[in-house]
């Protein structure tokens, strides 16, 4: 595996494997890499020659309250679970300026009013961000495919939405949700979960599952979603939002044929959960 940290040698690596006709993979990740990232990057390995992974912190998804200082750094544990999947190049930025060094050419770039619902609306600005990173990386690699999980089903719609706009020739692979035998859905910031936590923390899909069904028999959205709620708070979740929607993030009309998804944001402590179950 080539590891690259500046802009310029990830640039030349690029046109190489470009000049030779390889079909490429974007995995683009904040490191910390657990199985569900990994599970991106065997997707990607699926559907192209060359695999490309980045571990990129990025500091404008971030609230001026939020954990960027103290995100899980563990570069060298996230070297060595790559190597064994046999990437082709690591793009580690050794500072922002090899991602950033001209913000002005991205004000461009906004989530617009789904990126200002569910978990938009607890994190002004976050999408914006995420949108900034992702433009930049699919315009430094100009990839085939890349991969994200439907885990962050909020993000992905809107990765597709830009995606569309100013990449139509890329393709975005949706991979299924990485969760634990409990049900779980893996996220790196389950570490800061302490013991009591995570006996808890499994209810969180589970309560999801069962507002599902209560939907179906109910017909009535708002009083399952204080059903939800009540349940969650019950178990000691704070919860920051359960909503039912389209899978395009429309309001959820209960006759609707539309694919549905109950997406929901929760604290456990001091740790914020996010999970959605699509369903129809």
């Amino acid at each position: 595996m080539i590891i690259l940290d500046t802009k310029k040698d990830f640039k030349k690596h690029i046109n190489l494997l470009k000049s030779k006709g390889e079909r490429i993979s974007l995995v683009p990740t904040m490191g910390n890499l657990h199985d569900g990232h990994l599970s991106l990057v065997k997707i990607a390995k699926q559907n192209s020659s060359k695999v490309i992974t980045t571990i990129f912190i990025n500091p404008l998804q971030f609230g001026k309250d939020e954990d960027f200082a103290s995100y899980p750094r563990t570069i060298n544990e996230d070297i060595s679970k790559l190597k064994k999947l046999k990437c082709n190049i690591l793009f580690v930025p050794k500072n922002q300026n090899e991602v950033f060094n001209n913000i002005d050419n991205l004000e461009h770039l906004k989530a617009g009013p789904k990126g200002s619902i569910l978990c938009g609306k607890i994190r002004p600005g976050h999408f914006d961000g995420v949108l900034k990173v992702v433009y930049v990386l699919f315009q430094l690699t100009q990839p085939d495919f890349s991969v994200f999980g439907l885990k962050d089903f909020q993000q992905l719609y809107l990765i597709n939405q830009m995606a569309k706009k100013y990449f139509p020739k890329l393709k975005i692979i949706c991979a299924p949700t990485i969760r634990n035998k409990n049900g779980l859905a893996l996220s790196s910031r389950n570490s800061y979960l302490d013991k009591k936590s995570i006996k808890i923390a499994p209810l969180f899909y589970k309560i999801l599952l069962d507002g599902i069904n209560n939907l179906k028999i109910s017909k009535n959205v708002e009083e399952t979603i204080k059903y939800i709620t009540a349940n969650l708070e019950k178990n000691k979740f704070l919860v920051n939002y359960v909503s039912f929607l389209t899978t395009e993030l429309e309001k959820l009309n209960s006759n609707t044929s539309k694919r549905k998804i109950l997406l929901s944001s929760v604290k456990l402590g001091q740790t914020r959960l996010i999970d959605n179950i699509e369903f129809s």
